[in-house]
């Protein structure tokens, strides 16, 4: 497609500039304004600003999760209550399920004390898709979770093995699967990259959780610099500084994160979590008022009152969500979700006829 420089050029003076310069503004914070303000009109003029569409991006929607669903009945009934409650059709469900690395596989050398205690938290791989079902607005996806090694949280890189656990989870997710989220602590690039490469039409969460922050100071322009090295990979990025505890969300904590993303890689869909629930879902309206099209994920208040944990203080993933929870969670989230804006996730879905 051509393009008119000159038009362009104008176009990014009059959105960018204004009747100012750089070097007429004071203050630091009007500074970095006006730089954004650049960034943002360059993203929007510039053709090559972002990764060109293709057909797994034109196909993403934003979604309402629901973590620890193993059955289809109510797999369908949360389908059905969103589609009775949600205004807009480019929303669906994430139906999700947990996994982990001595749930995976059986050649890991472990004590069998740690792996039996493990395989008591997570549901069977061969349970692993028990909830999946073939419905067009619901997106099955399996949570890979592996935080911890023998000494602690592992930092970023050090999570061995993502790659082969990664084709295990391909293997028992079945022939509905169509995510997989990444709940590790900086995930090495190339192996990620890898996967991607071999199944390009299997969706990919990267978590951005609790150690994953804490590792980078909470800066966003760090965590931009580390999601850039995972090229065009990933497609949606999930920030939970609860990873599974319940624990409430800071709208303020992420909000400059979300926006530094949205300017800086626009092409990535954004989705956030951390104490959600049918109780709680007004955490959203800060981060609604500015992304109404953030996809959103629940776990640990979508179970019954007292439900265990794990000594780390993650909730047990083999504790199935309460139905009757989850689909007031669904039916509040859509009265928060569905105001006037721009849906997005990728690619924005055109308008229907």
């Amino acid at each position: 497609m051509a393009v008119d420089k000159e038009k362009d050029t104008k176009d990014l003076d009059k959105e960018a500039a204004g009747s100012e310069t750089l070097e007429e503004t004071s203050t630091p914070s009007t500074l970095r304004e006006k730089i954004g303000g650049i960034g943002r009109a360059m993203a929007r003029h510039l053709p090559d600003a972002r990764p060109e569409p293709t057909k797994k991006y034109a196909e993403l929607r934003n979604y309402v999760g629901a973590c620890d669903v193993y059955s289809p009945e109510e797999a369908q009934a949360m389908a059905d209550t969103l589609r009775k409650n949600r205004e807009y059709s480019d929303r669906k469900v994430m139906i999700g399920v947990m996994t982990h690395p001595l749930v995976l596989r059986d050649d890991l050398p472990v004590p069998k004390d740690v792996i039996d205690g493990v395989r008591a938290e997570f549901p069977s791989r061969e349970k692993m898709a028990s909830g999946f079902i073939d419905d067009p607005d619901v997106f099955n996806t399996v949570h890979y979770a592996d935080f911890y090694g023998k000494d602690g949280p592992w930092k970023g890189g050090e999570c061995p093995d993502v790659f082969e656990n990664l084709e295990l989870i391909v293997e028992y997710g079945g022939e509905n699967l169509h995510a997989i989220q990444l709940d590790l602590t900086w995930p090495k690039p190339e192996e990620i990259i890898r996967f991607h490469s071999a199944h390009p039409d299997i969706a990919l969460v990267l978590q951005v959780g609790k150690f994953a922050l804490e590792e980078v100071g909470y800066d966003p322009l760090k965590i931009v610099e580390r999601l850039t090295e995972y090229k065009d990979s990933v497609d949606y990025i999930l920030l939970d500084g609860s990873i599974g505890k319940g624990k409430g969300m800071r709208p303020e904590d992420l909000l400059p994160i979300l926006r530094t993303i949205e300017d800086q890689l626009p092409h990535l869909g954004l989705a956030i979590a951390g104490g959600l629930g049918p109780e709680s879902i007004e955490l959203l309206a800060p981060i609604v008022a500015e992304f109404p099209g953030i996809s959103i994920d629940a776990q640990g208040n979508l179970k019954p009152k007292g439900s265990p944990t794990d000594p780390h203080g993650h909730l047990i993933a083999t504790e199935p969500a309460d139905l009757g929870r989850t689909e007031d969670y669904i039916v509040q989230s859509c009265k928060v979700l569905d105001k006037p804006g721009v849906r997005r996730a990728g690619v924005p879905i055109p308008e229907e006829d």
